[in-house]
């Protein structure tokens, strides 16, 4: 009985020994399992964020060179807009008189012979602050407004179905379109013009 009752405490004492070298090494396992999953989890985020860090970097650049591009657009607008300003400015003086416009409509339009002198642009509806001059600013705001009442002529007259009338329409937005050069909007356009001069 005696011997039966110490190798029952010694089979009891036995297995609470191996549970708990057991329980140990599982403790052990699972705590260098969780520590090197943590280690995965913190170099994943910290290559995520590298990798953010670079797209935003990325979009940086190409926001900068859409800018540029945007710039460089506007100024070739305003080169031509310019260009086309100082076509009638005989004298140079960065100013368009009612002789010079008048010459200067006169001429290029007469290589739109289906338009008639009430189709041609007036002088007094350039000359926004009534000066007796067109100044740049003047001339291209007026140009940009003059151009797109034409297409919108244009647009109605081949909705109405009269060809003629289309036709004419027509002539006249084309010829509103190259005196109004790039037709972009001048919401900025003495801060544009400063710039450029």
């Amino acid at each position: 009985m005696k011997m039966a009752i110490v190798g029952g405490l010694g089979w009891v004492a036995g297995a609470k020994v191996h549970s708990n070298k057991a329980s140990k090494n599982l403790k052990k396992k699972h705590m260098k399992e969780a520590k090197t999953l943590y280690s995965q989890y913190y170099n994943d985020v910290y290559k995520l964020q590298e990798q953010n860090s670079e797209l935003a970097l990325a979009v940086q650049k190409l926001q900068g060179i859409l800018q540029k591009a945007e710039t460089e657009r506007e100024m070739d607008d305003m080169q031509r807009d310019y260009d086309e300003f100082k076509q009638p400015d005989v004298d140079g003086d960065d100013r368009i008189s009612r002789a010079e416009f008048a010459m200067y409509v006169k001429n290029y339009l007469s290589n739109y012979p289906g338009l008639a002198d009430k189709d041609y642009p007036k002088f007094e509806e350039f000359d926004h602050d009534g000066d007796g001059y067109v100044s740049f600013s003047e001339y291209t705001q007026q140009m940009t407004a003059q151009a797109k009442k034409a297409e919108n002529d244009a647009k109605r007259a081949a909705q109405s179905g009269s060809h003629a009338a289309a036709q004419k329409a027509s002539q006249k937005a084309q010829a509103y379109q190259g005196l109004a050069g790039s037709g972009r909007k001048t919401d900025n356009f003495d801060d544009l013009y400063a710039q450029y001069r």
